[in-house]
């Protein structure tokens, strides 16, 4: 498993651009290798989706899931203690980026089925593994996975993203905004024939930065957020702005509709129209990903945890994060109860000298192994 999870990470697949193809056939290959079923879906070009399935013994035509992705972010300007993508092995941890979020969850993850094909055992219902593209930008590969049928048999869904080994059973979703405030173009010698809108702008965005986003409050989850994240504004030092642009990241629970929190941005630059009629504004909702949040009392969630006591000898904790998966595509037009569980410490994703306990990736994949037969 850990030789896996270093080739994996020795292949660079940071989105943007994604170019998960390569690092796709090094997990196709292994799963092929080890008797599995493998087909793979291009999605785009150089970008490919793999499904590794595990055939049941036919008594349940229900499946279970296990999902993961293939992108990583960029590894960033900072300086790494050690090669992003040497994927070496010292003091007990694998380093490099993606060993956290997520190609060691899904190297985890695929040794799980392995274990489980050489035991010769096998649960009722089929096991399947998707290794998804895209999912640091666009989930492209859930989009496409759902779009496809690739959910129309899953009964339930564990996604294999960075936990620490918690049982996570709810994560925010993500509303991003953009907020466009128009002007009109002038030379800039003679400001006063134009509006310029990076003012304007200035003039209202601590109204935007101020609007309640919050929803109703979830038992594992911290409130809604909101953050002016990127703007933008002007064409050239001697142009009026004629247009400035704010993006704003909103994290959100369940129970919030999006497209009214956009409304609520409307309403404040409708007021402040009122109070100015230059102002001239518009919001559009760029980018919509929905809360994920299952029943404590499900089966899957007592399944995992009873796999998860098992294996490490104490029953882990319920819990939400704050960052979102692509559960948010999957989970919510299906219905499918899902879980959130995998190993890497939740503070190194994104980061420099990203790294991921070896230990810990032995004891998710033990789990992975044992899961399925705590479902049936």
């Amino acid at each position: 498993m850990v030789r896996l999870a270093q080739q994996l990470v020795r292949v660079a697949s940071c989105n943007p651009p994604g170019n998960e193809a390569q690092v796709a056939r090094v997990l196709a290959e292994a799963a092929g290798g080890a008797g599995l079923r493998v087909t793979t879906d291009e999605v785009a070009a150089g970008r490919t989706n793999v499904t590794v399935r595990l055939p049941g013994s036919g008594a349940d035509p229900r499946t279970f899931l296990y999902c993961g992705h293939l992108d990583t972010v960029a590894v960033g300007s900072a300086p790494w203690t050690r090669d992003p993508f040497g994927a070496e092995v010292a003091d007990g941890l694998l380093w490099g980026r993606g060993s956290v979020d997520m190609k060691g969850g899904l190297a985890a993850m695929l040794s799980g089925l392995i274990a489980i094909t050489r035991s010769g055992v096998r649960p009722p219902g089929d096991v399947v593994l998707c290794a998804l593209v895209g999912e640091e930008v666009d989930c492209a590969g859930a989009r496409h996975l759902l779009a496809t049928g690739g959910m129309a048999e899953a009964a339930w869904m564990v996604v294999g993203e960075p936990t620490g080994l918690r049982v996570v059973v709810a994560h925010k979703g993500c509303a991003r905004l953009r907020v466009v405030v128009h002007g009109a173009g002038a030379h800039a010698s003679r400001p006063d024939l134009g509006v310029n809108a990076i003012l304007n702008m200035a003039r209202v965005l601590p109204e935007l930065a101020a609007v309640d986003v919050s929803g109703p409050p979830h038992p594992l989850l911290t409130g809604s957020t909101s953050a002016a994240t990127v703007i933008s504004g002007g064409s050239a030092v001697n142009v009026v702005p004629d247009a400035c642009t704010v993006d704003f990241d909103i994290r959100t629970v369940p129970g919030q509709d999006h497209r009214e929190l956009a409304a609520r941005f409307e309403a404040v630059l409708a007021d402040a129209a009122r109070r100015d009629p230059a102002l001239k504004a518009t919001v559009e909702l760029t980018y919509d990903r929905a809360p994920v949040t299952t029943s404590p009392d499900d089966a899957l969630v007592t399944a995992v945890q009873g796999a998860a006591e098992a294996v490490l000898g104490r029953r882990p904790e319920l819990g939400g994060v704050s960052f979102f998966t692509d559960a948010s595509v999957l989970q919510p037009p299906t219905g499918v109860p899902t879980v959130i569980f995998g190993p890497g410490d939740v503070g190194l994703m994104h980061q420099t000298d990203e790294r991921i306990s070896v230990s810990e990736l032995v004891d998710a994949a033990r789990v992975f192994a044992a899961l399925p037969f705590m479902l049936w």
